[in-house]
């Protein structure tokens, strides 16, 4: 596929994403007028109701509102918050950052630790070691992220106190929620990194450096190690993209203003602007991330791009 119609396809999907998430907060059953004025005075009369809608241009046709808002998108607008009265824009600038910083921490430790790990596991298949750390990625796979957050906020900073229960300053503070983040990916990373080193030591090439005298361990460290990371690869971007967007989570668990909190209490206050804005900072990270992953795997594979670009 040329690149031409890879951006092409990509700027389909936001703008895909774009109407499907300005058309779902914007046909919710709850009115985002009257949730704005309950905000302010509990007992809001009608009047005001009406000017605030009239204030939002919530009273104009949703195609209406769809158009200008994404022409505001296009000039790095992305409207105001109902929530802080500020510019969403502004609010992403000044919590994405933090979430980018865990997510990217989380994604460090799963690619350091996966890569390792399933190569060993691969190394001594189907022996003591091999079992014990698959029966653990399925643990650690299955175990819930707010669960593991909490036991880890009750181990290592209530039981014995390596952190504060409150935010810390600095990197110390994203440790817990980047493990929190990283164990579910790094459990699946590991898996799959085991499979696709398997099923390399299977292949003839293996077989002729094998009878050729080259020890199990050296052929998968020297040869199939290599050749089984494109999985990885194509993993480790869905993951990243995953671990941005469920940072709420982890956020919440240990009181880091970020953007996953920031996006869970404009859902509640059904803050349009931030929801629609929200949903496609995401799907843009997911699409480039993505994109980064493909020209990644192209670069350092040659051979696979030109065996798609034959059958294509």
């Amino acid at each position: 596929m040329s690149a031409v119609k890879r951006i092409a396809m990509l700027l389909v999907v936001l703008i895909g994403v774009s109407i499907f998430s300005f058309t779902l907060s914007a046909v919710s059953t709850v009115d985002p007028a009257e949730a704005i004025a309950r905000a302010q005075i509990a007992n809001a009369s009608p009047e005001l109701i009406e000017s605030i809608r009239e204030e939002y241009q919530l009273d104009r046709p949703i195609v209406e509102r769809y158009f200008s808002w994404l022409a505001g998108v296009l000039r790095g607008d992305f409207g105001t918050s109902f929530m802080t009265r500020n510019a969403v824009s502004a609010e992403i600038g000044r919590l994405l950052p933090k979430t980018l910083c865990l997510a990217g921490f989380a994604l460090l430790l799963t690619v350091l630790l996966s890569l390792p790990i399933g190569a060993c596991c691969a190394r001594f298949h189907n022996k003591v070691a091999d079992h014990i750390i698959r029966w653990l990625t399925v643990l650690g796979i299955c175990i819930p992220v707010f669960w593991l957050g909490f036991l880890l906020l009750l181990q290592f900073a209530v039981k014995i106190p390596l952190f504060r229960v409150t935010p810390e300053p600095g990197i110390k503070g994203y440790i817990l929620p980047a493990i929190t983040l990283a164990i579910p990916s790094l459990c699946s990373a590991i898996r799959l990194f085991r499979a696709s080193l398997l099923k390399e030591m299977s292949q003839d090439y293996i077989a002729y450096y094998r009878s050729r005298g080259l020890g199990r361990g050296r052929v998968l460290w020297t040869h199939a190690f290599r050749n089984a990371l494109p999985p990885l690869i194509t993993l480790f971007a869905s993951q990243a993209g995953a671990m941005i967007a469920g940072s709420a989570i982890a956020e919440s668990i240990f009181s880091i203003k970020g953007f996953g909190v920031f996006l869970i209490e404009a859902v509640i206050a059904r803050d349009l602007p931030v929801i629609s804005a929200a949903a496609l900072v995401i799907a843009g990270i997911f699409v480039l991330l993505n994109l980064l992953a493909e020209i990644t795997g192209r670069l350092l594979y040659p051979r696979i791009a030109a065996r798609e670009a034959t059958n294509a």
